[in-house]
């Protein structure tokens, strides 16, 4: 029973992680280029930061995605490559 209590931590400390980047993602998208993104729309995978969102605020993010992305490096331990949408 240990072993099943160990292995449900494990994946606790992770999601957590997860939420944890995603936040910071979301605060730097909004100082960079000022839009509300929900955390339900924000995934990473393979060093890429993909965002479902309108098509109006891709604009913008994709404006600011230089800016998104040293944001994100900075205050992450995440090496970000690219936006998708």
């Amino acid at each position: 029973m240990k072993g099943l209590g160990s292995l449900l931590d494990r994946f606790k400390d992770s999601l957590d992680k997860d939420i944890a980047s995603r936040e910071m993602i979301a605060e730097c998208i909004k100082e960079a280029a000022g839009l509300d993104i929900r955390l339900e729309d924000i995934s990473i995978k393979n060093d890429t930061l993909r965002i479902r969102t309108s098509p109006v605020k891709r604009s913008e993010i994709n404006l600011h995605e230089a800016e998104i992305l040293k944001l994100s490096a900075l205050k992450t331990k995440l090496n970000l490559k690219r936006i998708t949408y």
